[in-house]
């Protein structure tokens, strides 16, 4: 039998990270884990190893951009692909977070099918 595939959210709003969460453990059978700030998700990242994350790009303290930024530029995460999730969606934000290397973005309020979707679009590549 396959391990799940383990997907790592960074994401501050408690309410939604939890919606997240469960619909990804019970719905799409993957093991979510869901940390609410930038530094620890990048020691979360560093530590476990995720298949994927979906990172929030307004937190307090660290933006999703800079937390991307260091994801990116650390050799024990650079290779882990990462998804935005975000309510920021004008065309500057879709591009910077591309520059950064991100694998998409998913704009809130998400429709869950699209992010099923676009997360078994990028763990199948």
């Amino acid at each position: 039998m396959d391990e799940k595939k383990v997907i790592l959210m960074i994401d501050n709003e408690k309410e939604f990270s939890s919606l997240i969460k469960s619909f990804l453990e019970e719905s799409c059978n993957y093991e979510a884990k869901v940390v609410p700030d930038g530094y620890n998700g990048i020691r979360m990242a560093e530590k476990i190893k995720p298949d994927l994350i979906l990172l929030d790009v307004l937190m307090p303290a660290m933006n999703g951009f800079y937390i991307l930024k260091q994801l990116k530029g650390n050799k024990e995460t650079s290779s882990i692909p990462v998804i935005m999730v975000t309510a920021v969606h004008d065309i500057e934000s879709r591009l910077r977070a591309e520059g950064l290397h991100c694998e998409g973005c998913i704009i809130k309020p998400v429709k869950l099918e699209d992010l099923r979707s676009k997360i078994n679009e990028v763990l199948i590549r």
